[in-house]
C-alpha cells in the first residue's frame, strides 16, 4: 500500500499503533492464561497426589473392615453354634417364655436383679421375689416388665490383714 499524503501517513501510523496495542493486549492475555495453566497444572498434580493418598487410606480401611467383617462373621457362626447347643439343652417351656419376652421387649429378655431392683425397669422387687431370684432355683419374671430375672452375687472381698489381726477384747 502506497501512502501519498501526510494525512494518509498519520492514519496508517494510527492503525499500526492500534494494531500493536491489540497485539500487546492479546499477548498479555496469552501470558496470563499460560500462568493460570501452570497454576492449574500444579493444583492438578497436588490434587492427584491427595486423591492417591486418600485412595490408599480408603483401600487400607476397606481391607481392615473386610478383615473385621470376617472375624465378626466367624464369631457370629461360633456364637450361633453355641446358642444351638444351649437351646437343645433347655426346657422347651423356658425357651418359649424366653423367645416370647425377647420378641415383645426388642430382644432383651433378661434383666439383672440388683439390690432388690430390676435393673431394666427400675421397679423394686418384692422381698420374696428377690430372695427367690437370689436362690436361682427357678425362672422368675419381673412383675413390672416381665423379663426373666437373674442375680449376680457380689465378689467376695479379701479380708485385710488389719481386720484379721485385731484381738477381741
Amino acid at each position: 500500500m502506497a501512502v501519498k499524503t501526510n494525512q494518509e501517513y498519520h492514519a496508517v501510523q494510527k492503525e499500526i499503533g492500534f494494531a500493536q496495542g491489540a497485539i500487546k493486549t492479546l499477548e498479555d492475555q496469552v501470558l496470563e492464561r499460560m500462568l493460570e495453566a501452570d497454576e492449574l497444572a500444579a493444583a492438578l498434580k497436588k490434587s492427584e497426589a491427595d486423591v492417591s493418598s486418600e485412595q490408599k487410606a480408603i483401600d487400607a480401611d476397606r481391607r481392615a473392615m473386610t478383615a473385621e467383617h470376617g472375624e465378626l462373621q466367624t464369631s457370629l457362626e461360633r456364637i450361633t453354634r453355641e446358642r444351638a447347643e444351649i437351646v437343645t439343652a433347655l426346657d422347651k417351656q423356658v425357651l418359649l417364655t424366653f423367645e416370647q419376652i425377647a420378641r415383645k421387649r426388642n430382644g432383651v429378655a433378661v434383666a439383672e436383679a440388683r439390690d432388690g431392683v430390676c435393673t431394666i425397669c427400675h421397679v423394686r422387687l418384692r422381698p420374696q421375689v428377690f430372695n427367690t431370684v437370689r436362690r436361682n432355683e427357678s425362672i422368675v419374671q419381673c412383675d413390672s416388665c416381665n423379663r426373666i430375672l437373674f442375680f449376680v452375687p457380689a465378689p467376695a472381698t479379701a479380708a485385710t490383714p488389719d481386720d484379721v489381726s485385731q484381738p477381741a477384747s
